[in-house]
């Protein structure tokens, strides 16, 4: 035996989807009874047939009644059907803008249940599973976020900031947690900050070590001078010593200047670059010139292997220059002593960077890969990753002689000047055995020309 319905609302549906047809059915019964009654009367009464002219026109009321009741009935289902096809699409084109976004936007519901989430929180946040369903607190744990967006669900909007394991990196997110009033709900947007943080942190860290470097030959200089103005005034040899020491150290601080500026001039966003051919081999005799005297001191040969092809190539010279003085200045300085320093350029082909690309005047299909190879003291594993930072010397170099002592610049410039270029940088180095640093500049050979 069935049973009936215990929702009140289902019930009342459901009579009044049966009393619908039972009234359309008293209405047409009586006139359509009389109609057919007085028809057969009219058989024996012919005047019957006045009143069944009289139940035919009542019936035909009656249908042009329920005709238009149901053209109305067709008329609200089809808007009602284009209302919904249209709330259909608009939610078809939210969720498109939000998976477009490349921003993790993540709502929840006044449970804290996660209701809706676009593809990047999918893909950043839940390492591509669905997060439907699943609590913000469980996918999120890190207290202050938690607590970010229960105050959210209650009416109060804020920040703060998230540290995640991204892949083999650790990223960091600005959270913005917003009210939905309609739901109760929250939305999250998850604002990716990492590069501006490192940005700052990198900026303050360049005013710290520039600071310090500074500070280090100015106080040698200002020392001298107070020494030179007292006890050494009678002291031949001393003063000798104390101007010689000034005279390294203002030196110094020139050299520092310089590579500040240049390092300056590179990290402006917009360079001027002129780009024009440059013959290598020239360039590269021009360069290693004034390293002579050093090169004669230590019993260095600075030997140059350039292929054909890559006698010519099309580039900023300047800029290559920047990278061949600074590469071949720190080969003498590290390299062991009766070595060799091997300078070589090939052609190859070298893949672009879409995000880095080389200067939109060059469409060649090969680029140049400059290498410098010394036999000295090479760089230790440790240090590999961060020696194209600014002011970051190896210790070696830091408690090494002055004649070793460098800026801690000259790998910051060439890395700048390569991308600048489209191009990169990278080193291979075995400790006590050499280092080999090569630069990779796409699109600057043109061998139709050869």
């Amino acid at each position: 035996m069935g049973t009936l319905p215990t929702n009140p609302e289902s019930s009342q549906h459901s009579m009044s989807e049966f009393d619908i047809p039972y009234s359309r059915i008293r209405l047409w019964t009586l006139p359509a009874s009389i109609l057919a009654g007085a028809i057969i009367v009219s058989i024996f009464e012919p005047m019957m047939l006045l009143i069944a002219m009289v139940a035919l026109i009542w019936l035909t009321m009656i249908h042009r009644t329920y005709a238009r009741s149901l053209d109305e009935h067709r008329r609200r289902n089809t808007q009602a059907r284009a209302s919904v096809d249209l709330a259909k699409q608009s939610m078809s084109r939210l969720r498109s803008i939000l998976d477009s976004a490349d921003v993790p936007v993540i709502a929840t519901d006044n449970n804290g249940t996660i209701v809706q989430v676009n593809k990047a929180a999918r893909s950043i946040l839940g390492s591509g599973r669905q997060l439907q369903g699943e609590l913000f607190d469980t996918l999120i744990t890190q207290h202050a976020v938690c607590e970010l967006e229960l105050l959210a669900r209650q009416g109060e909007a804020g920040h703060a900031r998230l540290e995640l394991p991204v892949g083999m990196d650790i990223r960091i997110f600005d959270v913005a947690a917003d009210p939905i009033q309609s739901t109760g709900g929250a939305v999250c947007t998850f604002t990716d900050i990492t590069e501006l943080t490192r940005s700052v942190t990198l900026k303050a860290d360049f005013a710290a070590n520039a600071s310090h470097e500074l500070r280090t030959p100015i106080a040698s200089i200002l020392g001298a001078v107070d020494t030179l103005d007292g006890p050494a005034q009678n002291d031949p040899e001393m003063t000798r010593k104390l101007v010689g020491m000034i005279s390294e150290n203002a030196t110094r601080l020139d050299l520092m200047v310089k590579d500040l500026l240049d390092l300056s001039k590179l990290e402006t966003p917009s360079v001027a670059l002129v780009v024009s051919e440059v013959h290598l081999r020239d360039l590269i005799t021009t360069i290693s010139s004034p390293f002579q005297p050093i090169c004669e001191r230590r019993d260095l040969e600075i030997v140059t292997k350039i292929d054909e092809e890559a006698l010519s190539i099309y580039t900023d010279e300047s800029l290559i220059g920047l990278i061949l003085r600074n590469l071949i200045e720190n080969a003498t300085k590290f390299a062991n002593e009766g070595t060799k320093i091997t300078i070589r350029a090939e052609a190859v082909k070298i893949s672009v960077d879409p995000t880095n690309p080389a200067p939109s005047d060059l469409k060649h299909e090969l680029g140049v890969r400059i290498s410098v190879k010394d036999q000295g003291i090479g760089i230790p594993l440790a240090h590999q990753n961060r020696i194209f930072e600014r002011f970051y010397q190896v210790d070696e170099a830091r408690t090494g002689s002055s004649a070793r002592r460098g800026t801690g610049l000259g790998l910051a410039i060439v890395k700048h000047s390569a991308r600048i270029l489209g191009g990169t940088i990278r080193v291979s180095s075995i400790p006590q055995q050499g280092t080999t640093m090569i630069v990779e500049l796409p699109r600057c050979v043109d061998i139709d020309s050869e």
